[in-house]
């Protein structure tokens, strides 16, 4: 909104069939349910109804695309490629779920002929996408509410595949060995012996990361990185590889994110003095997990918290019992209420149950009803050297800027 309106594009908020103009394309998301008032009135009026997919096809039938899916770490992956497409003075028109310091926002419309943008999988939408070069980063399991079953998620990922000229696709996945033989050209990625541009002897130092490229087999050099974790590396890999399917050279494009910056909400570092906080978007237990390891290979804390805000009643459903052992590496553990997305309350599903499935592995475990809740524990009994970690893409962030905002913890006894 403070950057549209600036532009002159009105904004508003809430939903009203008064907002929509007399003429043109209303695009909606699956976030948007059949009856809201604008989408119906729109259909009424006439007017072009698209998915907000529908006109990401559009888009890159336009020209070059790079689409890029996975379970995890595409937003990081887009955000890395198009960097080193920017730097290199291609300028590319990109689409990033999340905002970028490193680009200066998450949406551009560039003057060059490459489109690079996050594809979401959520909705089963992206099948219909054909990006000349397709990256998935991974495939785990999720979205299970709308596929029924992994089966049907790996196969959805294969049609994408298939409307692309070139794959990058990681060694390390246990679906790639399915997924390659629909590729026409392949390139690969990760840790394994196997990996066309692999990453060996990793380094970690709290927030920057260090390890050897190979390609080939043959010795590249050092990728250095300023954001942590192994998971971070291998989305590096997936970009490097797709710099130098575009003619890109290595060493140029390690030099480009060796000051590469997170995107927003992702390992969010919110304050560092006396305790550490940090927001993550992170809901998956694959996610929570990595992210864990993370602290405990780069940081030495006095303690470490885990607050998590489960997203979406549907997910709990069929994931709440994974949860238990996601969080095995924490010292404390907060769970707060649900948040529901767009999803209406299913009957015996509650942010309660999945506290009571983390506490049958994790002996501290709180459930905390309200986001107020989680600030009192945090402010009464956190100290000094604590490692503070908050998970979901809902509103939890809320907490934690007002936690690390509110300075030193209240010290009682």
């Amino acid at each position: 909104m403070r950057e549209l309106r600036p532009l002159g594009i009105p904004v508003y908020l809430g939903h009203d069939p008064e907002y929509l103009p007399p003429a043109g394309t209303v695009v909606f998301s699956s976030a948007i349910p059949a009856e809201n008032r604008e989408l119906r009135a729109a259909r009424q009026r006439q007017l072009r109804v698209i998915h907000r997919q529908d006109l990401l096809a559009e888009l890159m039938n336009q020209r070059p695309s790079i689409g890029v899916a996975g379970t995890h770490g595409k937003t990081t992956t887009t955000a890395m490629i198009a960097l080193l497409f920017e730097r290199s003075g291609l300028d590319p028109t990109f689409l990033i779920g999340s905002p970028s310091r490193s680009l200066g926002g998450h949406a551009k419309w560039g003057s060059g002929t490459h489109l690079i943008a996050e594809v979401d999988e959520s909705d089963g939408y992206f099948t219909g996408l054909k990006a000349q070069m397709a990256v998935i980063t991974n495939i785990d399991r999720d979205h299970l509410n709308y596929y029924g079953n992994e089966e049907a998620l790996e196969h959805s990922f294969g049609r994408f595949l298939s409307g692309s000229e070139y794959a990058v696709l990681s060694a390390d996945d246990p679906h790639t060995p399915w997924l390659q033989r629909r590729a026409a050209r392949l390139l690969t990625f990760g840790f394994a012996p196997q990996a066309d541009l692999q990453a060996r002897r990793l380094e970690r130092d709290g927030l920057r990361t260090r390890c050897r490229l190979f390609f080939q087999g043959r010795r590249l050099g050092e990728l250095e990185l300023a954001v942590p974790g192994r998971h971070n590396v291998a989305n590096a890999l997936a970009a490097l590889a797709v710099g130098h399917l575009n003619g890109l050279k290595f060493g140029a494009m390690c030099s480009i994110l060796r000051e590469f910056s997170l995107p927003e909400r992702r390992f969010q570092v919110l304050e560092e003095q006396g305790m550490t906080v940090v927001d993550d978007y992170a809901h998956l237990p694959t996610q929570i997990k990595i992210n864990l390891e993370t602290i405990r290979e780069g940081w030495t804390p006095r303690r470490l918290w885990a607050v998590f805000q489960p997203h979406r009643y549907s997910r709990m459903r069929y994931m709440s019992q994974q949860f238990a052992q996601a969080f095995a590496l924490a010292d404390r553990v907060i769970v707060t209420d649900i948040y529901p997305a767009f999803e209406q309350p299913i009957p015996g599903v509650s942010a309660r149950q999945v506290a009571q499935a983390i506490a049958r592995e994790h002996p501290q475990v709180h459930y905390a009803q309200d986001k107020e809740e989680v600030l009192r524990l945090l402010r009464c009994q956190a100290r000094p050297g604590d490692f503070i970690i908050g998970f979901g893409p809902g509103d939890i962030w809320q907490v934690l800027y007002r936690f690390a905002a509110l300075g030193r913890p209240q010290i009682k006894g």
